[in-house]
Formats: structure tokens, C-alpha cells, sequence
């Protein structure tokens, strides 16, 4: 398992002058088609472009970054994590390969997502505070930034299906069948509100309520023929005092990791990192969550434009995406020979 880390940012680290509105249109606009890892600048010779790659989740992350460091990497368009590490060596090719060599076809086939959104309000939480001075729940972000994923999965792919589990308190309600009409869905998260917080959370509860709900797709030949559709869980976490732990068992969780065609993803909203809460130890099983290596999972204190940032990255089709620690983001002109 990587080494885990939280990206440490203040509450007012927002892009100055930037609205959630401009920084969720824009950066939701990611493609789906996920990342030419061939042409990544960690293979040779252009180290100094290894600020490209998502360092997140990989090896080289150790410790949480400085607030200041954070900040200059928002205002310089990096990714916060990148900033933690400035001597990061050079990605092996073998590592590489096996990120393109899959097992499975890598194409666009119909995803079946499930969005697990925790309406749970810490106490006496702190905002999210935009650029404009407005200040958010993060309830209200994390439905903000679910909606604008779906409509931009949708136009990707008008036959991806969504359903809604809510996670309140220590109860997991599936609130929402699966539905490929955006605005279904959309209005039912828009009329979900904050529920008070429990000392526990049962891991257990939430996928035995996605067993129930889900049938994972069987493949004669896996490795030439796509399946009718992939099933991906996207689970939003917002609590930072709460630990999430399996009480009756990880049977149900095994089983559906088990198949090839599900994915777990993580989208952990907390407040800033301190010795008050329990967001490190909260991230550690999280992050351990991903047993195979292949999800995505990111950690988002009360800054909107990261928490936008993370979830356009989850948009990339968990058939068709690099490992996250090889994702890249930007696009870069070819230098001309000289």
C-alpha cells in the first residue's frame, strides 16, 4: 500500500477573483479518454516537467504539504500534491507498460455509477468560501460538483446510468435506481439536506446496499470481448471526526472488488488536518480501501477550486484511465526541433 497523505490547505485558498461558477464549467470539461501515458515526461529526459503527473497516491508522497506550498501550487496551476516532493526520480518503463497493458478492452462501454453523497455535517464546521466572498457547506459543494458530473458524463456518453445512495448518520438509504436522465437525479440531489453526524460509520451497511442493488457483468472472454457496461461506486466522505469501519464483516466489500468490472472511487471531503479531528486516520482507510491498486481517490480540504479540480479527474472511464500516480492533466504544445 502507497504511503497516504493529505493535501493541507486553508479555508480561503480559493483562485482570487475565480466563482464556483467559472471554476466548475471550466475545469468539468476534462476528457474522458484518460491520459497517453506514453508520452509522459517522466520517461527520459525532460524531468523537469515531472510536475505533469499526479503524485497524490504515489511513493513519493510522505507527509502533508505546507498551507503556503498549497497555495502557490492553486495560483500556479499545479497540483498541490506535486509540490510535496521536488526530487521525484524517474518512472521506471516496466511500470509504465503494465499501466497500458491491460487485461481488458479499453473502451467507452456504458458505466452504471453510483454516487454514495454524505449528507453527515460536522460540528461547528468550517465553509468552503468562494472567490467572490460567498461562503458554501460542504454539502452544498459536494452536490454542486455531483451535478455538474453528471451532466458531463452524460454528454460524453448519453448511455451512462447514475443512481443515489445518501449516507445519514449511520444510515445508508439507496434513494435513486439507476436512470441515464440526468435532470432525474439532479432533482432529487437538489432536494437532499445536512443530517446530523453519528460517532460511527458502517462500511459493511454501504456495500451490502450496493450488492443488493447492483448485478456485475459476466465476459466469456474477458481479455477480447468489452462488457455490456462497467459498474463504478463513487463515494463522496465529508466527515472529518467520524471513522468509517466494517462492523459486520468485508465479505460483501471482497465480492464486489473481486470482479474486474467494478470500481471504487474516493472523493474525501474534510476540514483542515489537526490533532482535534480524525482526518488522517480517516484517509488511512480510505485510502486502504483500494485493495487492487486501480482507484482513484483524492482528499479535498475546504477549497472549491480542488474540490472541482478532483472531481473533473473521476470523469476518465475507469476501462480507458492510467493508474492515478501516472494521470496527467495538462496539455502541452510539442517543442519544435530546433
Amino acid at each position: 500500500m502507497e504511503n497516504n497523505k493529505l493535501t493541507k490547505i486553508h479555508n480561503n485558498e480559493d483562485s482570487a477573483g475565480d466563482s464556483d461558477e467559472d471554476v466548475g464549467e471550466e475545469i468539468m470539461e476534462e476528457s474522458e479518454n484518460g491520459v497517453d501515458v506514453k508520452s509522459s515526461p517522466l520517461l527520459g529526459k525532460n524531468r523537469n516537467q515531472a510536475n505533469n503527473v499526479e503524485l497524490s497516491r504515489s511513493s513519493s508522497s510522505v507527509s502533508l504539504i505546507s498551507s503556503s506550498q498549497a497555495d502557490d501550487a492553486i495560483r500556479s496551476n499545479c497540483q498541490p500534491e506535486e509540490v510535496a516532493k521536488s526530487d521525484e526520480s524517474e518512472v521506471p518503463l516496466e511500470e509504465v507498460e503494465k499501466v497500458i497493458k491491460r487485461n481488458l478492452p479499453s473502451m467507452n462501454v456504458p458505466e452504471k455509477i453510483i454516487l454514495c453523497l454524505d449528507i453527515s455535517q460536522d460540528p461547528d464546521f468550517n465553509p468552503f468560501k468562494l472567490g467572490d466572498g460567498s461562503k458554501h457547506t460542504p454539502l452544498s459543494m459536494a452536490k454542486r460538483v455531483a451535478e455538474i458530473f453528471i451532466k458531463s458524463k452524460n454528454i460524453i456518453n448519453p448511455k451512462h446510468e447514475f443512481a443515489l445512495i445518501i449516507m445519514e448518520s449511520d444510515t445508508i438509504l439507496w434513494l435513486r435506481d439507476f436512470t441515464s436522465e440526468p435532470c432525474d437525479i439532479i432533482s432529487v440531489i437538489e432536494d437532499i439536506n445536512e443530517a446530523p453526524q453519528s460517532d460511527t460509520f458502517d462500511l459493511t451497511c454501504l456495500f451490502d446496499v450496493i450488492k443488493s442493488h447492483v448485478k456485475l457483468p459476466v465476459v466469456d472472454d474477458p481479455i477480447l470481448v468489452p462488457p455490456p457496461y462497467v459498474v463504478r461506486t463513487i463515494l463522496l466522505y465529508s466527515r472529518s471526526y467520524c471513522l468509517p469501519e466494517f462492523k459486520l464483516g468485508r465479505d460483501t466489500f471482497e465480492y464486489l472488488l473481486s470482479s474486474q468490472y467494478f470500481t471504487l472511487d474516493i472523493l474525501y471531503i474534510h476540514e483542515e488536518p489537526s490533532e482535534k479531528n480524525k482526518c488522517e486516520e480517516i484517509f488511512k482507510v480510505l485510502d486502504a480501501l483500494d485493495e487492487k491498486g486501480l482507484s482513484y481517490i483524492f482528499d479535498v480540504p475546504r477549497n472549491a477550486t480542488k474540490l472541482h479540480h478532483d472531481m473533473a479527474k473521476l470523469l476518465a472511464h475507469p476501462l480507458q484511465r492510467p493508474l492515478q500516480k501516472f494521470a496527467r492533466y495538462k496539455l502541452e504544445l510539442p517543442q519544435e526541433s530546433q
